[in-house]
């Protein structure tokens, strides 16, 4: 009788991590990577030990920005520069991002400019040994630019051979693809950041609002497998008069609470008591900046709502790696986010 008891316990133990293993197989993580978006690329200490300790894989790399000149011709600009070797042991997916403007310009032509980016792109490839799996194009494209870009896509993936393409989706593309179309691609990334109005001095933060994020969320299913991407920068947002000036890229608040000059007149808003240089920036006396970064808390909140998306291709993408959004978030968050996304 007892060896019967024991053996019911040993095949209801076994029942059990069996089930747990099932759970976790259909409810794991998201695959975490990163975006790197400058134009030299080396990876530090902390960042290497970062991609280590969240099991990261692929490292998606802007190549170049593409933007008109002042005859509307399209130029190459912020190309980017390897440094190193530490970036060797991952999986590089070369990102080109174009402005919306290049698309809106007669002068440009979607074939013609699609060769001379995958030229460009060939040869960087071939200088550093690269054989890319996937190439991305972020393009916040409008109902008037679509076909140009789509054309743009088209002839690209006639260029690229058998690498997969992507194309970065953002919240409005999402809500409205009828007005703003399918791009010709093989999957999406969902930008789920910059979804407030920056030149609204009222906003309480543009980089992650989830009220307004998740409203864009309400639509059906978009027809495209989807990666999703969070936002790990922040900025301060420079106001004068009431109307937006300048975009300030810094670290963290703790850069504006030093100022002497700064008066902390609400959470994250200052004013400017007196005038003075900051950050290359001359501010006035009376001029405001108000400091924006995706909390902890939001970011998880963001990615309960993501989960949802039926669609999702189980990759988590955060914008951007570099030493300084790192610091803001403790060990273990990232995992913990891709955790609450699911895979």
């Amino acid at each position: 009788m007892i060896l019967k008891i024991r053996v019911l316990r040993k095949a209801l133990l076994l029942l059990s991590m069996l089930s747990l293993a099932g759970c976790q197989v259909e409810h794991g993580q998201a695959q975490i990577a990163f975006y790197y978006w400058q134009s030299t690329f080396r990876l530090s200490e902390q960042e290497q030990a970062v991609l280590t300790a969240n099991g990261v894989k692929r490292l998606f790399v802007k190549y170049l920005d593409v933007d008109i000149d002042s005859d509307e011709r399209a130029y190459p600009k912020a190309s980017i520069r390897f440094e190193g070797e530490s970036w060797r042991p991952y999986e590089i997916v070369p990102c080109v991002f174009i402005t919306n403007r290049t698309f809106e310009s007669e002068a440009v032509s979607p074939s013609g400019l699609a060769g001379q980016v995958w030229n460009y792109l060939k040869q960087v490839n071939d200088k550093y040994q690269l054989q890319p799996a996937e190439y991305q194009f972020d393009c916040d494209w409008t109902a008037s630019t679509r076909d140009k870009y789509f054309a743009f896509l088209e002839q690209f993936r006639r260029l690229k051979g058998e690498a997969a393409l992507s194309s970065t989706i953002r919240l409005h593309q999402y809500r409205y693809p009828q007005q703003t179309g399918i791009p010709p691609v093989d999957k999406g990334v969902l930008m789920y950041y910059n979804m407030g109005d920056i030149g609204d001095k009222a906003e309480t933060n543009s980089i992650l609002n989830n009220e307004k994020g998740q409203s864009y969320l309400k639509s059906g299913n978009y027809p495209l497998e989807l990666d999703v991407a969070l936002p790990l920068f922040s900025w301060a947002l420079l106001y004068r008069l009431g109307e937006l000036q300048a975009i300030i890229n810094l670290p963290g608040e703790s850069v504006l609470a030093r100022q002497a000059q700064l008066e902390k007149v609400s959470p994250g808003l200052y004013e400017v008591k007196q005038n003075f240089y900051f950050e290359a920036h001359y501010l006035n006396t009376g001029d405001r900046l108000r400091f924006e970064t995706p909390a902890p808390q939001e970011l998880e909140k963001a990615a309960d709502a993501l989960h949802k998306i039926q669609n999702r291709s189980g990759n988590l993408i955060f914008y951007h790696l570099d030493d300084a959004s790192l610091q803001n978030y403790p060990q273990g968050f990232f995992r913990r986010l891709a955790g609450r996304l699911g895979a």
